[in-house]
């Protein structure tokens, strides 16, 4: 792959595009059939420990979800850089790797607050993200994806400001899931 042309430098953030976007899906895949499935014990760490501080976390089960995903694209780059025809892994793992800085934002630092000066700015959208997320760890169900959790949730009523009481009904803040077939497997403590 050329990156010294214009259609090189357009097939590269192309690739990027492709590599952001997939991983959601790969996201959604990865939460709702392995991290709910088979390995739903380590998952389940994080359920219980996701208001905990940031600072004061120590390395839990769950942790070896980002492990693996690292891992997956330091071997990609490598490979992009160092074997022959694969060059395009570059692009499209640095797409991957934004999606991770993205992830890393908003679910530790606007969701679970783990950096204070982003749990107290937040905007509309951020909101809608917690209010999602925290219906999904209230019931370990619908949205396993990040960015985009209208896509597997109905907005049912008017969202507003939430409350902790908020966090106790079935449907949070009028979102309820659009399809499932989850089942919820334990009652989280914090969230």
């Amino acid at each position: 792959m050329s990156f010294d042309t214009s259609s090189g430098l357009l097939v590269s953030f192309a690739l990027v595009c492709v590599g952001f976007l997939a991983m959601e899906l790969i996201t959604y895949l990865v939460h709702r059939f392995v991290m709910h499935g088979v390995l739903e014990r380590l998952h389940m760490s994080h359920h219980r420990n996701a208001a905990a501080e940031f600072a004061r976390k120590s390395f839990e089960p769950n942790d070896v979800f980002p492990l693996a995903f690292s891992t997956v694209v330091l071997v990609a780059m490598w490979a992009g850089f160092n074997l022959p025809g694969l060059h395009w892994l570059i692009p499209l793992f640095i797409g991957v790797t934004a999606y991770g800085v993205v992830y890393t934002v908003i679910h530790d630092g606007i969701i679970h607050g783990r950096v204070r000066w982003m749990k107290r700015n937040r905007s509309q959208v951020a909101e809608r993200l917690v209010i999602a997320h925290r219906a999904h760890h209230h019931g370990n169900g619908e949205p396993y994806g990040m960015l985009f959790p209208q896509l597997t949730m109905r907005h049912t009523v008017s969202a507003g400001k939430t409350s902790d009481s908020a966090l106790g009904s079935a449907r949070l803040d009028g979102y309820e899931p659009i399809f499932s077939g989850s089942r919820p497997s334990q009652e989280p403590v914090d969230q």
